[in-house]
């Protein structure tokens, strides 16, 4: 999912927890989870990937959006800090917590219902940052071969707000083991 749908379900998931609890922390935790957690792409870009003197949002969008990138590190998207998430919220339940927990969870099922139909070889895994770490954080070894059509990455600040993927997958029925 493009990063525009993530804040757009983010802000609904925010919204929504306000309108029935009245808690601004659950609602702003629930953006936080939903939509920041993306800012791991960004250290990516620039830690992992070396692209620390390209460091405009453009730029970066560009370089994300052709898959240019040959690491998915991506710290924030896992299993394992969604379970130290929730211990965190057993033992301090605080609003801002259970809302990050909550809009993580929801982007990292959206995730595997879009991406893992369009790019990931293995989707369930992937949000696995032990699974990412057996595979070196590889790029080549962890996303399917895909087709980017010619016009990806000529819009960036468009594109970050389209909901649909463009790219296919180079044989969309054929599943890496």
């Amino acid at each position: 999912m493009r990063p525009g749908g993530h804040l757009a379900t983010a802000a609904a998931l925010g919204g929504a927890s306000y309108v029935l609890t009245g808690s601004a922390e659950l609602a702003a935790g629930c953006l936080a989870g939903g939509f920041l957690i993306d800012g791991d792409h960004y250290f990516d870009y620039v830690t992992f990937e070396g692209q620390w003197r390209h460091p405009a949002p453009t730029t970066f969008l560009r370089y994300y959006f052709t898959h240019r990138y040959q690491w998915a590190v991506l710290p924030l998207h896992s299993w394992e800090l969604l379970g130290i998430l929730a211990l965190l919220a057993l033992a301090w339940p605080r609003p801002a917590v259970l809302g990050y927990l909550a809009g993580a969870l929801l982007h990292i099922v959206l995730d595997i219902l879009v991406n893992g139909e369009h790019m990931l070889r293995h989707p369930i895994f992937f949000y696995s940052f032990a699974y990412r770490a057996s595979q070196r954080f590889s790029a080549a070894r962890l996303m399917a071969p895909l087709i980017i059509p010619p016009e990806v990455g000529q819009a960036p600040v468009r594109e970050f707000f389209t909901w649909r993927l463009p790219e296919k997958r180079l044989d969309p029925t054929k599943r890496s083991r």
